[in-house]
C-alpha cells in the first residue's frame, strides 16, 4: 500500500503487528461465533484475496476504479445475487465481504457497494433486455462502472417529488433534469436514473431508466468532497437525453416500486460497509494501546484507555450481530419472494433502518473515540483511523442521512399502536 504523503513514524515494533493480517485474525476471532461454517471458508479465502491482490496494489495516490477489474476476477465486485458458478452469494455474503474489503481499504468499499449492489442489484430483479444483460456482466467484472442517480438539489432527503423529467416519445423516453451527489457518477460507465412524466403524481409516473457514458446530452461534473479522495462524487445533468426502451427497468409507475424495494438492499451493504470501519478502527486502537509504552506501561494498561476500548468493542459485537440479522431478514423475503406483500416491506424497510443509523453512526463514533485514544499518531496517515472516520462521515448520509433512518423508525414504531 503506497502513502500520499507524510513521514513515517510509527515504531518499528508496532509496524510489525500492526498489518491488515493481523487486523483480519483478531476480526475473525470476533465474528466467526456469528457465522456459519461455509461462511466462514468465505471470508477466509477473501480475506487471503484481499491481501494477496487488493493491499498489494493500493495506491493511496489515485482513485479506486483501477482496483475493481482485480475484484471482478473472483467475483468480488458484489456477492447478493448469483453470477456465473458463483453459489455463495445472499445478502450474508455481501455483508461479509463490505467488512472484509472496508478493513483493507475503506474508500474502495464505498465505491465497490455502489456499482456493485446500489447499481447492479436493480439490474438483477428487473433487468429483461439483453442489453441489460450485458451491462450487467461488464459491471459485475469489473471492467465497467456504475452508479445511481436519485437525489436533487431541492429535493435532498425526499426521493418521491422528483424534478426530473421524462417523456415518452413512443420508440423512446427523453429525459431532462440534474442529480446531485452521484457516487462513482463523473467516472461512471452507466447510470440507473430515477424521473416522473408528472411531477405532482410521481408515485403513479416514475420510470426507472438506463443511461449510458456517451449518450447525447448526458454531462457529468465532480462534487468537492475531501473526504473521500479517491472516490468521485459528482453532479449529474440530463440535457434531453434519449433513452431506448431496452434500457427501461422500470416503465411508468413501476419505477417508484422499484426504488423502494431496492433501499433495504442498499441499507444493509452500507450497514456492512460501516460495521467494518469500526473493526478497523477499534482493532487498530487495541493492537497499538497494547504495543505502545507510556510511563513504562503500555498505555492499554490504563483504564482510561482500556474500559473505553472494551466498551467500543462490546458495542460493536452486539451492532455486527444486529447486521447479521437484518441480512437474514432480507435474504428471508428474498426467498419467499414477499416483494408485494406490503408487512414484510414495511418491516424490512424500517429494520434496515435502525440497523443502517446504529452501524453508521457507530462506525463514526469508534473511529473518533479510538483516534482520541491513540493520540496524535492516529491523526497521520501511519495509521488509517483518521482516513477511516472521513470514510464513517460518508456512510453516515449515504442511503439516507441518519435522521431519515430515525424517521423511518419512527413512523413504522408509531404504527404498531395505531390499532389502540
Amino acid at each position: 500500500m503506497k502513502k500520499i504523503t507524510g513521514v513515517d513514524i510509527l515504531d518499528e515494533e508496532v509496524k510489525k503487528k500492526l498489518t491488515t493480517k493481523n487486523i483480519y485474525k483478531i476480526f475473525n476471532n470476533f465474528i466467526m461465533p456469528l457465522i456459519t461454517e461455509e461462511e466462514r471458508d468465505f471470508l477466509e479465502e477473501l480475506e487471503l484475496f484481499l491481501l494477496k491482490s487488493i493491499e498489494t496494489n493500493i495506491d493511496l495516490n489515485t482513485e479506486v476504479y483501477d482496483l475493481f477489474p482485480i475484484l471482478g476476477k473472483k467475483n468480488y465486485i458484489q456477492r447478493l445475487n448469483n453470477f456465473g458458478d458463483c453459489k455463495r452469494c445472499n445478502m450474508r455474503y455481501e455483508m461479509l465481504l463490505a467488512m472484509a474489503t472496508s478493513i483493507v481499504d475503506p474508500e474502495l468499499d464505498l465505491a465497490r457497494v455502489v456499482t456493485g449492489v446500489i447499481f447492479a442489484n436493480p439490474l438483477f430483479q428487473f433487468g429483461k433486455s439483453d442489453r441489460i444483460t450485458e451491462v450487467l456482466h461488464q459491471i459485475v467484472t469489473g471492467k465497467k462502472i456504475g452508479c445511481i442517480c436519485i437525489t436533487e438539489k431541492y429535493q435532498g432527503s425526499d426521493a418521491v417529488n422528483m424534478k426530473t423529467k421524462i417523456q415518452d416519445k413512443g420508440d423512446y423516453l427523453i429525459l431532462d433534469g440534474e442529480k446531485l451527489y452521484t457516487t462513482n457518477g463523473p467516472n461512471a460507465d452507466y447510470f440507473i436514473v430515477y424521473g416522473v412524466s408528472d411531477p405532482t403524481n410521481p408515485r403513479g409516473t416514475m420510470y426507472q431508466v438506463i443511461v449510458e457514458r456517451g449518450f447525447e446530452g448526458l454531462e457529468t461534473n465532480r462534487l468537492g468532497i475531501q473526504s473521500v479522495p479517491r472516490v468521485e462524487i459528482g453532479q449529474t445533468i440530463f440535457n434531453s437525453v434519449k433513452i431506448p426502451k431496452e434500457n427501461v427497468l422500470g416503465a411508468k409507475g413501476q419505477g417508484y416500486k422499484n426504488l423502494f424495494s431496492g433501499l433495504v438492499a442498499e441499507r444493509c451493504a452500507i450497514i456492512g460497509s460501516s460495521l467494518g470501519i469500526a473493526w478497523l478502527t477499534a482493532i487498530t486502537a487495541l493492537i497499538y494501546t497494547n504495543i505502545r509504552s507510556q510511563f513504562n506501561r503500555p498505555i492499554y494498561d490504563f483504564q482510561g484507555v482500556s474500559f473505553p476500548i472494551t466498551q467500543l468493542i462490546t458495542e460493536l459485537m452486539a451492532a455486527t450481530e444486529l447486521g447479521f440479522t437484518s441480512a437474514t431478514e432480507y435474504d428471508k423475503t428474498i426467498e419467499h419472494q414477499h416483494f408485494e406483500e406490503k408487512k414484510y416491506i414495511k418491516y424490512n424497510a424500517s429494520f434496515s433502518s435502525g440497523a443502517k443509523f446504529l452501524a453508521s453512526s457507530l462506525a463514526h463514533k469508534i473511529s473518533y473515540e479510538t483516534q482520541q485514544l491513540c493520540g496524535g499518531i492516529a491523526f497521520t496517515d501511519n495509521l488509517r483511523i483518521d482516513k477511516a472516520l472521513e470514510v464513517a462521515k460518508v456512510q453516515e448520509i449515504i442511503g439516507g442521512a441518519r435522521n431519515i433512518q430515525l424517521y423511518l423508525v419512527s413512523r413504522a414504531i408509531k404504527d404498531m399502536i395505531s390499532f389502540l
